[in-house]
C-alpha cells in the first residue's frame, strides 16, 4: 500500500504540532507546579541547615573567604573601591531575605 504525500503530509504536520503543544503545555506545568523557585529552595537549605553537615562546612568555608576579602579591601587605598562595600552586611537577616 503506497503512501499518497498529499494525505501523508497534513496528518504528520497536525501530529508534530500537537505534539509540540503537548510538550510545551508539559513544561509550563512542571515549572508551575512541581519544580521549586530558587527563593523556596534556599530557604529549604537554610531551615535544615542544621542536619546537613556538608552545607555547614560550606557556609563555614564560605564566611572565611568573605572575612579574608574583606581583609584585602581594606588594605586597598581609598580610591580603589567603594567603602560601602566593607559596610554592607553580608549575612542578611531573615527579615531581609
Amino acid at each position: 500500500m503506497p503512501f499518497d504525500p498529499e494525505v501523508l503530509a497534513p496528518i504528520l504536520g497536525t501530529m508534530f504540532v500537537g505534539a509540540s503543544t503537548l510538550l510545551l503545555t508539559a513544561a509550563i506545568a512542571w515549572r508551575i507546579g512541581v519544580k521549586p523557585t530558587m527563593r523556596a529552595l534556599l530557604e529549604y537549605r537554610t531551615a535544615r541547615a542544621g542536619s546537613d553537615p556538608q552545607l555547614l562546612r560550606r557556609l563555614s568555608e564560605l564566611e572565611d573567604e568573605v572575612r579574608a576579602l574583606r581583609a584585602q579591601l581594606e588594605v586597598l587605598p581609598e580610591g580603589g573601591v567603594s567603602r560601602s562595600l566593607l559596610s554592607a552586611p553580608w549575612r542578611p537577616g531573615r527579615e531581609r531575605a
